[in-house]
């Protein structure tokens, strides 16, 4: 008898409906053939529920089966998707149109990590209804290791989808560089699922940190070469130096935004500006300002580049802001025994990017060199002599 109750328990679990035509059909045979002794009635029984139990047990182990092969395909193509991706909007691409299969129901998030702070960007996302985004920005509230996954209650960032959100961070080598938020019902984000989504956000991490390094490679040679050009500009011009920034002023408005382009020499506790003609600096600079708590002054001790909006807090500001000049980025230039900065300036509101400073620092060196050959260490041209020096 416990065996019985045994089997009608287990057999109890499944709401298969297709457990009853099996059972009929089984029943069947016992039922034509009229009723047997109390206890051989028991047995049957038994033997009918255990066949039903082991029909129901193949048919959903065989669907189980055929979902788990389906999401490790899916898995796979995510894998291989990634590994295609040659920049950032391919991978989110792949990521948005593949990653969703691994969780049909659910409605996904992609996000990018900001360099300068702890917020992150929503990239793409999928499964969210017509019209519904995600929030522009998200700061989430990570556990003591970033790294881990998180299942919060509550929708998606930004959008009213989902009874609970999963919060997988990608990481790389400097840290996390990445999010991947998961919306749906508490049985969708089963431990399977969160498997998979983790091994998605490892894939994710991993293909950013490859495409950043591609990227900062890619962003050096392109510097190099766009500083060579523009040296090119400034070579005939190498013995006055008001002519050859003169000369590479009109390309670089072109190519980085610029209108203003000087130097800035060290000398003593002053500095010796360098404007060439038709400079937005040129009816606004003096010929020499004292070194303290300027930008050169900052960038030739900490040995670094730097890019800041004009804000009224440098001496520069007092002739940058009524020339029109709205953000600036200034490089550390070396010319033989000589130090100075080479600045350039914009008009427009938008910040200097950091592969367009990285360009300033790429030409900043081989005009210090490009000067040093043409010109004496001890002689440099004033914007106000008119190259002579």
């Amino acid at each position: 008898m416990l065996l019985f109750f045994g089997a009608a328990r287990l057999a109890a679990r499944f709401r298969d409906p297709r457990i009853l035509a099996a059972g009929l059909l089984l029943l069947w045979p016992f039922e034509a053939a009229g009723h047997a002794v109390p206890l051989a009635i028991v047995m049957d029984l038994f033997l009918v529920l255990m066949t039903m139990w082991l029909v129901v047990f193949l048919t959903t182990s065989a669907d189980r089966a055929k979902e788990t092969i389906a999401r490790q395909g899916a898995l796979a193509a995510v894998t291989s998707g990634l590994a295609r991706a040659r920049d950032e909007d391919g991978l989110f691409a792949e990521l948005a149109g593949l990653a969703p299969a691994l969780a049909p129901g659910c409605a996904w998030a992609f996000w990018a990590k900001d360099p300068t702070g702890d917020e992150f960007r929503a990239i793409r996302w999928a499964g969210l209804s017509d019209g519904e985004l995600p929030g522009f920005t998200f700061t989430p509230t990570l556990g003591a290791d970033p790294s881990q996954a998180l299942l919060i209650q509550g929708p998606l960032p930004g959008t009213s989808f989902g009874e609970c959100t999963l919060i997988q961070p990608t990481a790389g080598e400097d840290g996390l560089n990445g999010l991947i938020t998961v919306a749906g019902h508490a049985a969708e984000l089963d431990a399977p699922t969160q498997g998979l989504i983790r091994a998605v956000g490892d894939e994710m991490g991993a293909t950013l940190l490859r495409l950043a390094t591609l990227d900062e490679e890619r962003q050096q040679i392109e510097a190099m070469e766009q500083a060579n050009r523009l040296a090119g500009l400034a070579a005939p011009y190498a013995a006055d130096q008001r002519a050859a920034l003169g000369a590479i002023r009109p390309a670089l408005a072109d190519l980085l935004r610029s209108e203003s382009l000087h130097l800035e020499w060290v000398k003593g506790d002053r500095l010796q500006l360098v404007v060439p003609e038709g400079d937005p600096l040129q009816d606004h600079a003096p010929s020499w300002l004292p070194l303290a708590g300027t930008r050169s002054a900052e960038a030739q001790l900490e040995g670094r580049a730097l890019r800041e909006p004009l804000a009224g807090r440098r001496p520069e500001d007092l002739f940058g802001m009524p020339a029109g000049l709205r953000h600036i980025a200034v490089a550390p230039m070396q010319c033989a025994e000589l130090e100075g900065t080479l600045q350039i300036g914009r008009r427009l509101p938008r910040a200097y990017a950091a592969s367009e400073v990285l360009v300033l620092q790429r030409l900043a060196e081989r005009l210090g060199v490009l000067f040093a050959a043409a010109t004496p260490a001890a002689s440099v041209v004033n914007s106000t002599t008119g190259g002579v020096p």
